[in-house]
């Protein structure tokens, strides 16, 4: 997507003490000087100036600047073009982190094309690490769902799909040298058809002692109970992948169904406890691995947080169709983690821009990320993930800012930002989210204007533009400054908000609402929030 000022971070994250290299280019080609300053929260913390030619604009300048170190935070990136009689040309904004490791700010995207030489590897990492995506689902990537790992390094899947493993390996190493994970698909008890008939006494069965297929005959499922003779065989074939790929973790997915079951000798199998025990074996195997699994449609998520995985990861349907079911299903599963982090996979097309809008802006504001942006920048709109989709010009630029605005402040509203009890009082057609960090009090307005029983799924318009929205938040303390900012402005950047304090409440007015406006109150030295 065409800008005047386009920024890439060389890295979807950073760890303490790497250099920053911000690579800028400008079209049209344009002589002058690239002002950057670079901030975090309310403070500059350096101004860089940078001089660009008109010959050498479209290929870029490399803006490098080595972080303090100091505890992982996110930074804000102001770029602003001034040309050579003093005029400002055009601003952009971008962003970056400092993270301890990846999986302390999850932003997962996905890879599926696999095939043989495969030449565009380098473009599609480089429009994901555009997105700060650091984490990668290498979806449907094997050869067999019971036997990963090919015979040749160019096979078909069961899909008949002629895929690589060179390719495979080529962007596991790319993507690494972006600071992006990979990670492997799994799936807990998928197995090809001819072992799952060659296996009878391996198989899941139903009430009526039938064995359990998937999708007709394209799977059959197994028994995952810890030690049996599936269990075992998929662990070591998590063995074996880890041991013959570079994959950073894996990535183990079941399918929502049956959630009654019953193995070869009639007896109930414990379905939830068996996908616990699967995470606690394969972790102690792997202790330096990332493990997460999908709890679909929510379901058992009780059983699976307290596994070890790295990050909960929660696959919805419309079987949790409101959007308020949305914030409800990541605040709980955050507060029952001990607050790990918590990913949510949707499928929305891309055709409903204020679906995907207002879904995001309640899955960030509840502290949680969403997989959607993988393959070429493209969108995650099936569960099949080959099946993506392009992204408008519009939602690609909104998507870039909101995946900019949740890096910047990604103390605010990510896993480090805790719930809060504090009142806050908004119009009915607002709702409000606060979390408390060190030194802040966050509030999350998403404008809901119309969309009371409105469904994620199904299609609607943007909610009308709200204005003069006025908030009373209650709180012993008057704050230092009130702030409000929003990924739907052209400028994220924190600005005063109109204030007072009177009575232990903070009058608020917030100059407007398109979908998603943060306001945060900075609390004085000492003071505890």
């Amino acid at each position: 997507m065409n800008r005047l000022i386009d920024i890439t971070p060389n890295r979807s994250f950073y760890r303490i003490g790497d250099p920053v290299q911000l690579h800028v280019t400008v079209d049209p080609p344009t002589d002058g000087v690239l002002e950057c300053n670079i901030s975090h929260l309310t403070d500059e913390v350096v101004c860089l100036s940078v001089p660009i030619t008109r010959s050498g604009s479209q290929e870029g300048v490399v803006v490098e600047w080595t972080p303090p170190p100091a505890t992982p935070c996110g930074y804000g990136v102001k770029v602003t073009l001034v040309d050579t009689a003093g005029r400002c040309v055009g601003t952009e904004f971008s962003a970056f982190d400092v993270l301890t490791r990846w999986t302390d700010n999850p932003r997962y995207g996905f890879v599926s094309e696999f095939p043989p030489g495969r030449t565009d590897i380098d473009e599609t990492l480089a429009e994901l690490t555009r997105f700060h995506v650091n984490g990668l689902q290498f979806y449907d990537w094997q050869y067999r769902h019971d036997d990963p790992l090919p015979p040749a390094d160019v096979f078909e899947d069961p899909l008949d799909r002629r895929l690589s493993l060179t390719t495979i390996r080529a962007l596991i190493d790319q993507a690494h040298a972006r600071h992006i994970a990979s990670m492997a698909y799994l799936a807990v008890y998928g197995s090809s058809m001819g072992l799952w008939r060659n296996k009878p006494d391996w198989a899941l069965y139903d009430r009526e002692g039938h064995p359990v297929a998937f999708d007709g005959d394209f799977l059959g499922l197994m028994d995952p109970t810890r030690g049996t003779p599936w269990a075992e065989h998929l662990q070591r074939r998590c063995d074996e992948i880890l041991a013959a790929l570079p994959f950073d973790g894996i990535h183990i997915d079941q399918y929502g169904e049956p959630r009654v079951a019953f193995n070869s000798r009639g007896e109930s199998v414990d379905l939830p406890t068996a996908f616990r025990d699967f995470i606690d074996d394969l972790k102690e195997r792997h202790p330096t691995s990332t493990i997460t699994f999908n709890a679909v449609k929510n379901w058992p998520i009780d059983a699976l947080v307290p596994a070890p995985m790295d990050f909960v990861y929660i696959e919805l349907w419309p079987d949790t169709p409101t959007y308020r079911d949305i914030g409800d299903v990541v605040e709980r599963a955050y507060v029952t983690s001990g607050g790990k982090p918590v990913v949510i996979a949707l499928y929305l097309p891309a055709e409903r821009e204020s679906n995907v809008r207002l879904a995001d802006a309640l899955v960030i504001a509840h502290g949680g990320s969403r997989i959607e942006i993988g393959e070429k920048g493209r969108l995650l709109s099936d569960p099949y993930f080959p099946l993506h989709e392009e992204l408008p010009a519009g939602l690609y630029e909104a998507l870039r800012r909101y995946s900019d605005f949740r890096v910047r402040y990604g103390e605010f509203l990510g896993p480090v930002a805790r719930p809060s009890r504090l009142r806050v009082d908004v119009p009915e057609d607002v709702w409000a989210v606060a979390r408390d960090v060190p030194g802040w009090s966050v509030v999350n307005l998403v404008n809901m204007s119309g969309m009371t029983d409105a469904r994620w799924d199904e299609n609607h318009l943007a909610p009308p533009l709200s204005t003069d929205v006025v908030l009373n938040v209650y709180s012993d303390t008057e704050p230092r400054q009130v702030w409000v900012a929003s990924p739907d402005s052209a400028d994220p950047q924190l600005q005063p908000a109109e204030w007072s304090f009177e009575h232990g409440c903070v009058h608020i007015t917030v100059p407007s609402i398109e979908f998603w406006t943060m306001v945060a109150m900075e609390h004085a030295p000492g003071e505890d929030d």
